[in-house]
């Protein structure tokens, strides 16, 4: 563990399960970059599930992230600029960030631990608007971000491929995360962190990802605590959808799945699996293809359901979505809104797609097709998800709930509530707080929501007493469903979402691709 105040640029010795690592000491924390939770997945290890590192001898350098996992190489969609990830195969690291000296308790700092969004497609422990989570570990957290294989390495269901076995599949990228906080578990302690106080964190893919998390027989005690920002716990494949795809994917790669075993996978490079992909869909509609495969040893049924159950009971959890989610795939996919009336009929049927149609034109009188479609969009995928979970959950832990409305400085007014804004909000806190030309009140409110963050994970709760800029917050429960709304001016209301989401059916629903895909 570490145990003194370090000046910057030194060198920072730490050991693991694995073999010592050296990071580095800078601006008040400590970093060790592109650590190994598991051994390179190449190989026969495609698609198997992660085995352990090969410990090394002497002082590995961990100063530089890994490359990230194989994946469409896609524009920053503020810039325009396409990113310079590096992409590979071997890709399973993670990412340490901690405050420069010991914790005053003694038990060591309680830790963040972040699954990244992406749609299970894109991204990495590091990418914007994450980095290296410095500002919650100045607020006194020891922050873990880490790589998972995404899209089709990481959730091609194999099952009945010829030469495949019995082995589980189309979880991959899930055990991958299990495996990172097994390794959180094993390690943490040693960069000053307390493995008994651990939340887990992510937003989107992330936040379906904590939920299954909750619910893996894998994962039981490897976290005590969750924050799940636009998520839900029913975006997975059942063994008809990851059917469909494993048999589209292996057309676009000139296959037949009647004639083609493990083995003509393996030889297949993961660029052209990328191709594969891409040739699926692309941008926003590339978004809810991949998942991981329920049936299995690691989501043995639909999370959402297994909640309920109280699968994850004790488990105290911070959720929330975003107020106008749909403006983010509006953004990359101006189509995104007209879409929804085709989406709704192949989920429900064409009645009830009218019946949910005609609610959302009456509570938003005089907004064209698009604007109600973007609504629409916002509540299936995030709102009544996001809302589902907190009722679930609320019978087996203390629950507390949000709404993002906020808009952080510098990114367009049509964003406002967008998806992903609150991550952005949240992580670059900061940052936002030193731009001279920030707007105040939002400005305040990133401060006061990377705030509310640390809190939880040190406290447990979102408001801890008196101390906290926002107002009174009371626990979720399923009469009154407290909501506390982040905007300019924070304020707690009562079933915000209530009357329009109870047009829903009730229960879950299996999860489509909201845009129509050949074979899928």
């Amino acid at each position: 563990m570490i145990g003194m105040a370090l000046p910057a640029g030194s060198e920072v010795v730490v050991a693991t399960t694995s073999g010592r690592i050296a990071g580095e000491a800078g601006d008040g924390i400590l970093r060790w970059l592109g650590i190994p939770y598991a051994a390179p997945p190449v190989g026969l290890l495609r698609f198997r599930s992660p085995q352990a590192v090969e410990p090394w001898s002497g002082v590995r350098a961990a100063m530089a992230v890994g490359p990230s996992a194989w994946q469409s190489r896609v524009a920053d969609p503020f810039t325009g600029q396409l990113r310079d990830d590096r992409f590979d195969e071997d890709c399973l690291s993670v990412n340490v960030t901690a405050p420069d000296c010991p914790a005053a308790e003694g038990r060591g700092y309680p830790v963040l631990v972040s699954v990244h969004g992406g749609g299970y497609a894109q991204g990495s422990g590091a990418a914007a608007p994450i980095g290296d989570g410095a500002g919650l570990a100045r607020r006194g957290l020891v922050v873990v971000t880490f790589n998972y294989r995404l899209g089709s390495l990481g959730f091609l269901d194999l099952r009945g491929l010829s030469g495949w076995g019995n082995e589980d599949s189309g979880c991959a990228g899930l055990l991958d995360q299990v495996a990172a906080l097994r390794w959180v578990r094993d390690n943490v302690a040693s960069f000053g962190g307390d493995p008994a106080r651990v939340t887990a964190y992510g937003i989107s893919a992330g936040g379906k990802s904590i939920v299954n998390l909750m619910t893996s027989p894998l994962a039981v005690g490897l976290f005590q605590r969750a924050i799940v920002a636009s998520g839900g716990g029913d975006h997975v494949a059942n063994p008809a959808f990851a059917s469909r795809l494993r048999i589209r994917l292996l057309s676009l790669l000139g296959l037949h799945e009647s004639d083609t075993d493990v083995d003509t996978l393996l030889s297949i490079s993961p660029k052209e699996f990328v191709a594969a992909q891409e040739a699926i869909a692309t941008g926003p509609r590339g978004t809810w293809i991949w998942r991981p495969s329920t049936a299995t040893a690691a989501l043995p049924s639909v999370p959402i359901e297994a909640v309920a159950r109280g699968a994850a009971s004790g488990v105290a959890l911070l959720v929330g979505n975003n107020g106008h989610e749909g403006a983010t795939f509006h953004l990359g996919d101006p189509t995104a809104g007209l879409e929804a009336e085709g989406s709704l009929t192949r989920l429900f049927g064409e009645t009830r797609a009218r019946v949910l149609l005609d609610a959302y034109k009456h509570a938003l009188p005089g907004a064209d097709a698009s604007t109600v479609g973007l609504a629409v969009l916002g509540d299936e995928r995030y709102g009544v998800p996001t809302r589902r979970l907190a009722e679930a959950q609320a019978t087996h832990a203390a629950v507390w709930r949000y709404r993002y409305d906020g808009l952080p400085p510098g990114v367009p007014e049509a964003l406002s509530g967008g998806h992903g804004m609150d991550g952005l909000a949240i992580w670059g806190a900061d940052t936002f707080a030193s731009t001279p030309e920030a707007r105040e009140p939002q400005t305040a409110l990133c401060l006061a929501m990377a705030q509310m963050v640390a809190d939880f994970v040190i406290f447990g709760t979102p408001r801890p007493g008196d101390s906290s800029v926002l107002p009174q917050w009371d626990r979720y429960d399923s009469t009154r469903e407290a909501t506390m709304i982040l905007d300019a001016s924070p304020h707690l209301e009562a079933a915000p979402d209530r009357v329009l989401q109870s047009s829903w059916p009730q229960g879950s629903w299996s999860s489509g691709t909201w845009w129509p895909l050949d074979g899928i």
